[in-house]
């Protein structure tokens, strides 16, 4: 049994359908769950988006799928599934998380990270606060190794005086100083000195103590539109999961 939380599955003919999830142990995977429309015994709605479940697997010989011939719920987050808020920050991690992980790379620090997420939007009578999502969003991009910079300029590695704004770069990876940045350089965002404050504050944080930080609407902005652009960036396009939570009002989109 290989411990696993569902992403998304689709129709795949009359019967099977093929489901993509997170295995602590082997990463992601893509697999067939035979006739699993037709068996409750088997599969009975245990193979629902964000539930972390139990998977008995066997190999494909034609290609890189694999076989699901059991699954077993360990916990199926109904919460999440029940409010439209909660299902777009669940799917936007997962989808982040299987963008930027390669298949057959397991982590299991970063499957613990997923599914403390679940947990705590299946637990919240609300959904987390934006602050709290940027920040996670920021430790996400640690585990797969795009982690932006905001310790020191990307340019010349000197830190910032205190009251300096920063210019934040996609292309660069992070914040660099005003007169450091290159010519030319597309979707520069300009970082205040105190949301630049609170996000490395908050990256040092944990838990409940993280949650307490507060950030001024302009600084949220600010940091938004900073992580959207460089998401995209890295994807090198469009991100369903960030645009159905930008129709949705819950990120908030540049209008200058």
């Amino acid at each position: 049994m290989v411990q696993s939380l569902i992403l998304k599955k689709q129709d795949r003919g009359e019967a099977d359908e093929l489901v993509i999830f997170f295995s602590r142990e082997l990463g992601w995977l893509r697999g067939i769950a035979k006739n699993s429309k037709k068996s409750r015994i088997r599969f009975g709605g245990h193979l629902e988006p964000f539930s972390l479940v139990d998977l008995t697997l066997r190999q494909r010989k034609r290609d890189d799928l694999v076989w699901i011939d059991e699954a077993q719920v360990l916990h199926g987050h109904l919460g999440i599934r029940s409010d439209i808020t909660k299902v777009a920050w669940a799917s936007y991690f997962l989808e982040l998380a299987s963008m930027f992980l390669p298949e057959d790379s397991p982590d299991q620090n970063l499957f613990d990270f997923l599914h403390d997420i679940l947990e705590q939007l299946e637990k919240d009578n609300v959904a987390p606060g934006f602050l709290s999502i940027m920040l996670d969003t920021i430790r996400l991009l640690g585990f797969v190794g795009f982690s932006p910079r905001f310790d020191s300029c990307t340019v010349c590695g000197k830190t910032f005086s205190t009251g300096q704004e920063a210019a934040f770069s996609s292309a660069l990876g992070g914040i660099c100083h005003r007169e450091c940045l290159p010519p030319g350089v597309p979707g520069v965002v300009t970082l205040s000195p105190g949301t630049l404050a609170v996000i490395r504050q908050g990256l040092k944080l944990e838990g409940e103590a993280a949650k307490r930080l507060r950030l001024h609407k302009k600084g949220l902005d600010e940091l938004a539109a900073a992580l959207a652009g460089f998401i995209r960036y890295l994807h090198g396009g469009e991100i369903p999961s960030l645009y159905f939570l930008e129709e949705l009002g819950l990120w908030p989109t540049r209008t200058d």
